[in-house]
């Protein structure tokens, strides 16, 4: 049987649908939109990656991720669709193979840049290997839910793809107009250089994606590392948490001084992550999601 879980629009969701009929569909990435960003419109005005930046991401994250989802048991399996202009990604499952959907129109999008756009593989990859919370009902058993994907993506996948040497750079090159705020927090989290800097990366990525949150959903309201969002769900909520909430969960994740190798669990929220629980006040799912006690 053939699963599909989108990190995408739900028109594209509904029109894969009409092509396999026993999916498992989760809802729109945003309210149903119709931006699309084809190449000629990103060579008239600028922004987001070109192809050899699109290609150049998916290829780090086959070389790191290949092989740790091969020791799964399974086959990772990107399609790399830029010429394709829907602003979207999604993950899909068919038996062992682990398939990621990369479209040019998102990755063209003007907030995205290389390091926003490895967040969006990394989420992807997520919904495969984030572990719980998974998404619930009797037809899918498979992938995580949308903000374990997120939280999934700074926890793991960013702290493996990324270099100590090129987190360096990153830092050099940006510290200067880093959030102070961020900055601060990650100091505070964090006791060597190379942790830091990593940390402050993961943050920023998070608000470069979040800004085409923002752009998607019309909203006037800037997302901030300090005004987190304040809404507590009473019980863990599967679908695409609110523009902030998704801030504070890549921001969160940075701050999680648990270990990239420690595994997380397909049934054990508290496995491999920071949990209220153990003590932890900083690198926790946030509230406005997660309602699961450990």
């Amino acid at each position: 049987m053939k699963r599909v879980h989108f990190f995408g629009a739900a028109l594209v969701a509904m029109l894969t649908l009409s092509f396999a009929p026993s999916q498992n569909l989760c809802e729109g990435f945003l309210p149903e939109n119709d931006m699309k960003i084809p190449i000629r419109l990103q060579m008239v005005e600028g922004g987001g990656l070109n192809q050899a930046q699109f290609n150049a991401v998916l290829d780090r994250l086959t070389e790191v991720y290949g092989p740790i989802i091969e020791a799964q048991g399974g086959h990772l399996s990107i399609s790399r669709q830029w010429t394709n202009d829907t602003v979207n990604a999604s993950a899909q499952r068919f038996g062992d193979t682990y398939q990621l959907n990369m479209y040019g129109g998102l990755a063209r999008h003007p907030a995205i840049n290389e390091d926003g756009f490895m967040l969006v593989a990394c989420h992807e990859t997520g919904h495969h290997l984030g572990g719980a919370p998974k998404v619930s009902g009797w037809f899918s058993t498979w992938a995580s839910n949308e903000g374990e994907a997120d939280y999934f993506a700074g926890l793991k996948c960013l702290r493996r793809v990324w270099t100590a040497e090129d987190n360096s750079k990153f830092m050099q090159d940006n510290e200067a107009t880093l959030d102070p705020f961020m900055l601060q927090k990650c100091r505070e989290a964090w006791s060597t250089v190379e942790e830091i800097n990593l940390c402050a990366r993961i943050g920023a990525a998070g608000m470069r994606v979040t800004a085409l949150f923002k752009d998607l959903s019309q909203e006037d309201q800037e997302p901030r590392y300090d005004t987190p969002d304040t809404h507590r769900v009473s019980q863990t909520d599967d679908s695409h948490p609110a523009t902030q909430c998704r801030l504070d969960t890549y921001f969160q994740s940075g701050l999680c001084i648990k270990s990239v190798d420690d595994a997380l669990s397909d049934s054990d929220v508290a496995r491999g992550a920071c949990v209220e629980a153990d003590g932890f006040t900083m690198g926790v799912r946030p509230r406005c999601w997660y309602g699961e006690t450990p």
